[in-house]
């Protein structure tokens, strides 16, 4: 299976993956993902990202800091996967247990947070 010119580190490169695509190979059924219309393709993942990050990472004349980025594209997230009433309901209810809760939690500055 190895044989030609390869060096030492291709032909334990390539060892460690078969040794992974043998071990994984029940999470390998791409055919029946495919008869059953399930995406096996990177691109649901990509357009993901470009849709929740770089649109709002990219906005002109924004700057992000690590914290403040993470902080919106955690909100974006919950957004746009339309779990937003659910995950304020929590929030809520974990700042009222807190003793501490914004004064306007429907803030048009929040919203335009979420909203984008």
């Amino acid at each position: 299976m190895l044989s030609g010119n390869w060096k030492e580190s291709q032909k334990k490169t390539f060892l460690k993956v078969i040794t992974y695509l043998k071990n994984h190979k029940q999470y390998m059924k791409y055919d029946q993902c495919l008869a059953r219309g399930y995406p096996i393709g990177s691109g649901v993942v990509e357009s993901a990202c470009s849709h929740v990050v770089r649109d709002r990472m990219e906005i002109s004349g924004a700057r992000w800091g690590i914290d403040g980025a993470e902080a919106i594209l955690k909100l974006r997230s919950v957004s746009k996967s339309n779990d937003w009433d659910e995950y304020w309901e929590f929030y809520t209810t974990q700042i009222k247990i807190n003793d501490f809760l914004p004064e306007d939690v429907n803030s048009p500055i929040l919203q335009e947070v979420v909203n984008g």
